[in-house]
């Protein structure tokens, strides 16, 4: 499958009515036609503009027995601006982001929150953002309620928060953003924000909770913009990422430390490479109509259980795993600070995603994880020196020996 924007300039294709994609009303593309038809020597120039589905199959084969040559202009090009935090799991995705969105043909400015020369800059994904610069894009830093001095007044198409978690950081953004003539405002918002469900999955228009700092947010941004979309990441691995989530697996199992996992080990949760959250915002970017107005769980299609991601990890090592269960209540430990994800059923579906903007996911858990152990054994962690003093206790309050 291709998509139109890897269209060359010239495309010939032929297809047949069982075979063609839905249109859809979201990405405007200029396209002339010129045909020869076997019937008659004549031809035929036809300019037309249609929207169409992001991807097309290139051979086709139309019952008319005509060949159809397109020349296809790219799709409109953006000047993005994405306000990026300067820690958490979050900050990953503006680095993809904006990887994909120069891939794509965009203009992208990344604004990082606080000071270039700071040592959080030293980590990743920071540390990479040579690969953002040598593929075009701007990188500065700042302090967002400042943003209109530290972007020196450049105007900007669309502009993504991926850094405030409440109204009174993210109001001076969406302001500005207004102010200065941006058309499309996107916001990195939390898949925390629904009410906990009898009825899991968490879909998109789910009850949430009322006192989230994320749901101000999402009114406000309705509220000012016409042309806008809300993201609700939960889990996410990939190359970059800062915040532990398979590597507290890993820092375990290659050590053959048994793994505690609180409750039975049934619980759902949802874990997505970071390439499906970037694709996810770059198809809102390229299709704003599609878009518009939306809330979208910006996820993979997929669960996985707390038990399963402890084995899937184990197997991407190749390693044998001890995975052991605990009551935090009884041994006495806050849940929170001894496991990384929440010790409930938490995950959601991309279902708008894919009705709206014709999203796919391509997380693929055994084999994303198998490319994530490659990097940890790369940085040498493996051989690091690292304190396990809650898992030790729960350990102990288990009679549970631990190897030496």
């Amino acid at each position: 499958m291709a998509t139109l924007a890897s269209f060359s300039p010239s495309v010939l294709f032929s297809a047949s009515s069982s075979n063609l994609l839905p249109l859809s009303h979201s990405s405007t593309w200029r396209l002339s036609f010129s045909s020869s038809i076997h019937s008659s020597s004549s031809s035929l120039s036809i300019s037309h503009t249609f929207s169409a589905y992001t991807s097309l199959s290139c051979s086709r084969t139309f019952p008319t027995h005509a060949a159809f040559r397109i020349s296809a202009s790219a799709a409109e090009k953006k000047n993005v601006l994405i306000i990026n935090t300067n820690s958490g799991g979050h900050a990953v995705i503006g680095f993809y982001f904006a990887k994909e969105l120069l891939g794509a043909g965009h203009a992208v400015t990344i604004l990082t929150v606080g000071e270039q020369s700071s040592d959080k800059m030293k980590k990743p994904p920071f540390n990479r953002f040579s690969e953002i610069v040598s593929a075009g894009g701007r990188t500065v830093w700042g302090n967002p309620a400042e943003v209109g001095s530290v972007v020196g007044g450049e105007v900007f198409d669309v502009v993504l928060d991926n850094n405030g978690k409440d109204l009174e950081a993210v109001r001076p953004v969406i302001d500005w953003a207004k102010n200065s003539g941006t058309k499309q405002f996107l916001f990195i918002s939390s898949g925390g924000i629904y009410k906990p469900t009898d009825e899991p999955p968490h879909v998109e228009g789910d009850v949430v909770k009322a006192d989230a700092g994320h749901v101000g947010v999402e009114k406000y941004i309705e509220e000012t913009f016409d042309c806008w979309a809300s993201f609700r990441p939960q889990y996410m691995i990939g190359s970059g990422n800062n915040k532990d989530c398979e590597e507290w697996f890993f820092d375990r199992i290659v050590r053959d430390r048994p793994v505690p996992i609180p409750g039975s080990g049934l619980q759902l949760t949802n874990i997505a490479h970071v390439r499906d959250l970037s694709s996810m915002l770059t198809l809102a970017v390229e299709n704003p109509d599609a878009a518009s107005h939306s809330i979208f769980n910006c996820v993979s299609d997929r669960a996985v259980t707390l038990d399963g991601m402890a084995k899937l990890c184990a197997q991407a090592a190749g390693r044998p795993v001890n995975i052991v269960h605990y009551d935090p209540k009884a041994v006495g430990v806050d849940a929170k600070k001894a496991f990384p994800f929440r010790n409930m059923h938490f995950y959601t579906e991309p279902r708008a995603a894919r009705t709206k903007l014709g999203w796919r996911s391509t997380t693929n858990l055994p084999e994303d994880l198998k490319e994530r152990f490659e990097d940890y054994i790369k940085i040498g962690r493996d051989k690091k020196s690292i304190q396990f003093e809650l898992d030790d206790k729960i350990l102990e309050a288990l009679k549970v020996p631990v190897p030496v």
